[in-house]
C-alpha cells in the first residue's frame, strides 16, 4: 500500500510538472480577466455612514434606572429601524435630497444595523457617487430623529459620528477579486492538467504498459536522433 501511494503521488507530481505551462498560463489569464472585470468594468460603489444614539427616558432614578433605560433603548433600536425603512420616511429622504429614487431603490441603497447590543445604530449608504452617498446619509440623519420622535415619542435621538464624504470606494476590492482569480486559474490549470492526461490513451513508454497491462515486454525500439 505504501508503495502504491508513493507511485501515485509520483504520478500526480509528474502530471503537473508536465503541464505546468498550462497551469500557469490558466491562472495568468484568469487573474488578468478578473482584474479587467473588476477595474475597467464593474463600477465603484462608495460608502458613507452614520451613526445614531438612542437615549431612552425614564422616572427612575440610580443605576437601576441607567440599567432600565439602557435594556429599554436596546430593544426599540430595531423598532428604530424599522420606521426609517418605511416608504413614507424613504419618500422624505428622496425629496429632501432632491434625488429621483423610489422607496425600494433607496432601501437596496441603505443598510441600518444596531452597533454590539448597544443603544447606537448604525445607518450605511452605498451608491456609485462619493457626493451622493453623503447626501444620502446627511439627509437620513436629519430627517431619522424627528420621525422617530414622532412616532415613538423618543427622549432623544442623536447623531454621534456624523456622515462624511467616502475618499474611496468600498466595493469593488480590486485586490481581492484578482486573488480569487488566481486561486481559480489555478485550480481550473490543474483539472485541465489531469483531463488532459486521462484522455490521452496512447502508449508513451515501457511503464506505461506495465501500469496498465499485465504482459512481459519482449523488447524496446530505440529513439534514434538524426
Amino acid at each position: 500500500m505504501k508503495e502504491e501511494i508513493e507511485v501515485s503521488m509520483a504520478e500526480i507530481a509528474a502530471i503537473l510538472l508536465k503541464r505546468w505551462w498550462l497551469i500557469i498560463l490558466s491562472a495568468l489569464v484568469i487573474a488578468a480577466g478578473a482584474f479587467g472585470i473588476t477595474k475597467f468594468i464593474v463600477e465603484e460603489e462608495y460608502t458613507a455612514s452614520v451613526s445614531m444614539y438612542v437615549q431612552a427616558g425614564s422616572n427612575q432614578e440610580g443605576l437601576i434606572a441607567s440599567l432600565n433605560d439602557l435594556n429599554y433603548a436596546q430593544k426599540i433600536v430595531n423598532t428604530y429601524i424599522e420606521i426609517l425603512r418605511t416608504d413614507i420616511f424613504l419618500k422624505s429622504v428622496a425629496k429632501q435630497a432632491g434625488v429621483q429614487y423610489t422607496p425600494d431603490k433607496l432601501l437596496e441603497m441603505i443598510e441600518m444595523q444596531a452597533v454590539n447590543n448597544t443603544e447606537i445604530f448604525e445607518i450605511k449608504v452605498t451608491t456609485n457617487s462619493p457626493e451622493e452617498s453623503l447626501l444620502l446619509a446627511t439627509t437620513i440623519s436629519e430627517l431619522a430623529p424627528r420621525k422617530i420622535i414622532e412616532i415613538k415619542n423618543a427622549n432623544d435621538v442623536k447623531v454621534v459620528d456624523p456622515a462624511t464624504l467616502p475618499l474611496y470606494p468600498s466595493a469593488p476590492n480590486v485586490l481581492m477579486n484578482t486573488a480569487i482569480g488566481l486561486a481559480l486559474g489555478l485550480v481550473l490549470g490543474v483539472l485541465a492538467a489531469f483531463l488532459i492526461f486521462f484522455l490521452d490513451k496512447r502508449v508513451k513508454d515501457e511503464e506505461d504498459i506495465l501500469r496498465h497491462y499485465d504482459v512481459p515486454i519482449l523488447g524496446v525500439v530505440p529513439l534514434i536522433e538524426e
